[in-house]
């Protein structure tokens, strides 16, 4: 079955998607997908997309795409913190910084995580038994991961060919770092869209033999993903997504 791994709804601040938009295009592609928002999961719970794929049976992965915010060390001095049980309770919030060091996707969480240090999120995905996956991991002019390249064991899988990658070299360089990782972890190679509008659904697809989640988890732990390359974002849609963030398209 194919899959649309990486996309955007109207729940996200750069996207034009309704929900029952993105599952009638599936339905008729005949494709899986994982609406991934940024920042949120919206769309499962407010857009009942849940429901709208059940009715038209597409296969619906619930994700999300997340922000992730660099460590930043307590200052001592200006510490607020009395005793152990304080440390404890506040030292995870007390080391995150507003800065923005990338972005990671979870797949199959049953609630949102909201942007957070690697360390942090990562404890909420295997809290969730989720799966994480990298996207554009080396697409630099976005919100790539810039620790990837340290921390890639700890992932499921990874993109290696993104619809809506600026430069093609970008997906050349991501599936040349897979291809060297592979030998040593089974991480899934990801072909995917990244629409941010309903025409790019199925720009970058996925082909994995499954039916089911449990079928699709096994798949992916194992590597056994095949990536489609069909097309490029053209700089139309590059051109509604900063029209999208100013409100001044409609969504379709």
């Amino acid at each position: 079955m194919l899959f649309d791994l990486h996309t955007h709804s109207k729940y996200s601040i750069d996207a034009l998607s309704k929900p029952e938009t993105m599952i009638n295009i599936c339905k008729k592609k005949g494709i899986g997908i994982s609406i991934t928002d940024h920042n949120n999961m919206d769309v499962y719970f407010k857009g009942k997309v849940k429901q709208i794929a059940k009715e038209k049976k597409v296969f619906l992965i619930p994700g999300e795409e997340i922000k992730v915010l660099a460590n930043q060390p307590v200052n001592k001095k200006k510490s607020s913190v009395k005793n152990s049980k304080d440390i404890l309770s506040n030292a995870k919030n007390s080391l995150v910084s507003d800065k923005c060091v990338g972005e990671v996707i979870a797949y199959f969480l049953n609630k949102e995580i909201k942007p957070n240090t690697f360390e942090n999120i990562l404890d909420e995905i295997k809290q969730q038994g989720a799966l994480l996956s990298c996207p554009h991991p080396f697409d630099w002019p976005r919100k790539n991961f810039k620790e990837f390249s340290n921390e890639w064991r700890k992932f499921d899988s990874m993109e290696v060919y993104n619809a809506r990658a600026y430069y093609s070299g970008l997906n050349k360089k991501s599936q040349k770092f897979h291809d060297v990782i592979f030998k040593e972890k089974r991480i899934s190679a990801l072909g995917v869209s990244d629409a941010h509008t309903p025409e790019e659904i199925g720009n970058g697809l996925t082909e994995i033999n499954a039916v089911n989640e449990e079928e699709f988890r096994k798949a992916i732990k194992k590597g056994q993903t095949k990536i489609i390359k069909n097309n490029k974002a053209g700089f139309s849609q590059h051109l509604q997504t900063q029209f999208a963030r100013k409100n001044i398209i409609s969504e379709r």
